[in-house]
């Protein structure tokens, strides 16, 4: 059980481990020295209160950036806004096919200068005291949910009732858990579950907000921290099992004429 729990839950960046590498022959100083030092030894985790995760996903977004103003033709941008992060990869790999002569050495420039500028955004973001740069908080990766309500209302009743949130979260959209690609969680699984099928009583689940779209049940948002968590409860089948956590019951009779 367990292990499926990790597989639904992996943040493992695959892309980092790639594209990580090509920094380690750039010539940085002060504070880029400083976060680029902050990646070494790294696991290529994206969990919520890793450094090293801020770091990189900003110079993924900032690098992305850069390449698509290179080789996305001005007049194609309507069409075609950006590239697939696997063809972001090939142009770092293989520079030639971009820069042409001299293509490593140009390359390089450009990882240099997409990094710099993701460490300038994450301080103007983040502060400057790079021990706070975790990448799950409110200011960078995190989930918060708005209820279709929750510009009508009153601040108070949207606060207290309505939307739910900020909570930091991990992973990204190409994380086996996956995230989506930007800061505020607007896509990725909001239930998973996993079921024994030699012991119903066994399965287990992860589900947000909660089960009751009645905002003032205690049941609209019960669940919510535990799945930004990535916390599992038991979901349970037989009668006995069921009636053992029941909170209320109901019953339904016809109506007397």
């Amino acid at each position: 059980m367990e292990d499926f729990k990790a597989l639904q839950t992996d943040y493992l960046s695959l892309p980092a481990k790639e594209l990580v590498p090509y920094l380690r022959t750039i010539m940085l100083d002060g504070k880029y020295q400083e976060a680029k030092r902050k990646l070494e030894d790294w696991d290529f985790t994206l969990s919520t209160n890793s450094i090293p995760a801020a770091i990189y996903v900003a110079w993924e977004d900032s690098l992305a950036v850069m390449i698509e103003d290179l080789v996305i033709p001005e007049e194609a941008k309507s069409i075609v806004s950006y590239l697939q992060l696997k063809t972001i990869i090939d142009f770092v790999s293989s520079p030639q096919n971009v820069f042409g002569a001299n293509g490593e050495r140009k390359r390089d420039e450009l990882l240099k200068m997409s990094f710099q500028q993701a460490i300038d955004d994450l301080e103007s973001r983040l502060g400057p005291d790079m021990e706070k740069w975790q990448y799950g908080q409110a200011k960078n990766k995190h989930i918060y949910i708005e209820h279709a309500l929750g510009k009508v209302v009153n601040q108070a009743m949207r606060d207290s009732l309505f939307n739910l949130g900020p909570l930091p979260r991990g992973g990204s959209g190409t994380t086996p858990g996956s995230t989506g690609g930007n800061m505020n969680q607007s896509s990725g699984a909001s239930f998973r579950m996993i079921v024994n099928t030699g012991d119903w009583d066994a399965a287990q689940a992860t589900n947000g907000p909660g089960q009751s779209g009645n905002p003032e049940s205690p049941f609209y948002s019960n669940l919510f921290e535990p799945w930004a968590k990535d916390q599992y409860f038991p979901v349970y089948y037989s009668k006995q099992k069921v009636d053992s956590v029941a909170v209320e019951r109901k019953r339904l009779l016809p109506k007397d004429n």
